[in-house]
């Protein structure tokens, strides 16, 4: 049987401490709270919008988009907190470090909704844009406000071009994923 260094031991303790702690704390003095809700509002509210006036011809390019749009802030997301760049003293569920409403419903629906009203790329690099900025220097300052973000080692500028490569990026990625897919399926 293969043994675990000392340190690997260390870090799972700590972590089953901290798993516990975060538990605690999320039953104590989140759930119910009125933050709470607003988090359950901010994951159900874009998710209906979406589901009323999402193109259903283009479904699977505008879907490609938002999964796309989901995995990367995710991702993002657990890195920064990882990192301690961020902080959210309320979490919709206790075990994941990420702010899940805004990962998986405020952002994905806000960039597909983009690419699907805005098919052109002057007007949906400069829509990006206006997002990138509302999201920078409006949103994060009102989560900060509100209590539910706290910014650690990050700036909100920082924020900014990082939205903006998401959208361009990902609809490059986008338009590449249904070219190979038309080649191939013309075949």
């Amino acid at each position: 049987m293969l043994s675990f260094p000392e340190t690997a031991i260390n870090i799972v303790q700590i972590h089953s401490v901290f798993t516990e702690t975060r538990i605690q704390h999320w039953l104590e003095y989140t759930l119910f709270t009125w933050q709470w809700w607003l988090l359950v509002a901010l994951l159900i509210i874009p998710w209906t919008v979406w589901g009323i006036l999402v193109d259903k011809k283009r479904f699977t390019a505008i879907i490609l988009l938002g999964i796309f749009v989901l995995a990367t802030v995710t991702w993002m997301d657990d890195l920064g907190s990882d990192l301690i760049l961020w902080y959210y003293p309320y979490k919709l569920v206790p075990l994941y470090p990420q702010l899940i409403p805004i990962n998986y419903a405020v952002l994905p629906v806000t960039y597909m909704l983009i690419y699907q009203y805005f098919p052109l790329w002057r007007s949906y690099i400069t829509t990006i844009a206006i997002m990138a900025a509302l999201f920078s220097f409006v949103a994060e300052p009102a989560l900060v406000y509100l209590g539910m973000y706290r910014v650690l080692k990050w700036q909100f500028y920082y924020s900014f071009p990082i939205y903006l490569l998401i959208g361009i990026s990902h609809r490059l990625l986008v338009e590449k994923v249904l070219a190979i897919n038309k080649k191939y399926s013309q075949q």
